[in-house]
């Protein structure tokens, strides 16, 4: 078993985040073995691991379209950037580079959410997100429910004090992004709240 968070930005990845990799490793919980960052656009990492040994990274991305955010992982590109992308090209666009597509924060309301529009799309998992009252995240575990599919968990941290809230679960060990897309597609993973 192994618990990740598989939402996290970190500042000197996204203007939008306060956390530095020394928060990070000072304030995560004991309880991780590991963290996926998820900047906006950014897929792989601008300097060496600046992490504790023992804690495994792994890279992701979270995507914008027109409805929402979606997080992709087991990528190594991105699609082309432009304005007024669909949820179902962005879908589409990571599904052939072999990854998952999670639906990320559908029902906040503080980022934008697909909402109800979550049901019209093939993701592979929908996000319980850390930064959301427990109405919003019960919202995404029913909807996952409703869909079929798992849940991942993450804590969408842009500060310190925003970490340790959820995490994913996953029933086997991960110790690599193949890992956690086929543990995503086999649907052995699941929220945790922390």
């Amino acid at each position: 078993m192994t618990i990740l968070d598989l939402h996290v930005h970190l500042k000197y990845r996204s203007r939008c985040s306060n956390l530095s990799a020394a928060d990070l490793n000072a304030h995560l919980s004991k309880r991780f073995h590991g963290i996926c960052l998820t900047d906006h656009w950014l897929l792989k990492h601008k300097q060496l691991n600046p992490f504790h040994s023992s804690l495994q990274v792994f890279y992701g991305v979270e995507i914008d379209c027109l409805l929402g955010d979606i997080l992709a992982y087991g990528i190594d590109t991105l699609p082309l950037r432009k304005r007024n992308l669909t949820a179902e090209y962005i879908i589409k666009f990571i599904h052939s580079k072999g990854g998952v597509a999670v639906c990320a924060h559908p029902f906040s309301n503080r980022h934008t959410g697909f909402g109800q529009y979550v049901y019209n799309y093939a993701f592979d998992a929908i996000e319980v997100n850390g930064s959301l009252d427990r109405e919003h995240q019960k919202l995404a575990e029913e909807a996952a429910e409703t869909m079929g599919l798992p849940t991942t968990g993450g804590s969408d941290a842009h500060s310190a004090r925003q970490l340790n809230t959820v995490g994913t679960q996953f029933d086997i060990e991960i110790t690599s992004m193949d890992d956690i897309v086929k543990a995503i597609q086999d649907h052995q993973c699941s929220a945790i709240l922390l």
